[in-house]
This record gives structure tokens, C-alpha cells and sequence, in this order.
């Protein structure tokens, strides 16, 4: 029983929740966040596609773009 209860918390803290990524359009100077890199939102990127994670993106004050609502 012993055992059983220690690998069921090591199994179960073993996992970390999954951060979702987003692009951005360079690393300054954005407006919205993209959950695909290839949205018809960033056609007009002039810079670098950044990968951020959603997390980032917000804290930044970036919204999502109108495209993927």
C-alpha cells in the first residue's frame, strides 16, 4: 500500500501543465498574438514571427487577432 500511494504522487506530480505558444510579430511593437503562424493577420509582418507564450503575450497587452476570434 506503502508503494502504491508513493508512485501515484510521483506520477502525479510528474506532469506540468502545457504552456501555449503564440506569435507575435517582432519583438517590439506589436498589437495582437497568433495562435497560428501562418494567420492572414500577419501577412503585413515586416519583422521576425516571435514564439511567446500566451502567458507573455498578455503581459505584454496584446490581444488576439481579429482573424482568429
Amino acid at each position: 500500500m506503502k508503494y502504491t500511494l508513493l508512485f501515484l504522487f510521483m506520477f502525479l506530480t510528474s506532469f506540468h501543465p502545457v504552456e501555449t505558444k503564440v506569435y507575435i510579430c517582432g519583438p517590439t511593437g506589436a498589437k495582437k498574438y497568433h495562435y497560428n503562424e501562418n494567420c492572414r493577420g500577419l501577412t503585413a509582418c515586416r519583422h521576425v514571427l516571435t514564439k511567446v507564450t500566451l502567458a507573455q503575450a498578455q503581459g505584454y497587452g496584446l490581444t488576439l487577432c481579429g482573424w482568429e476570434d
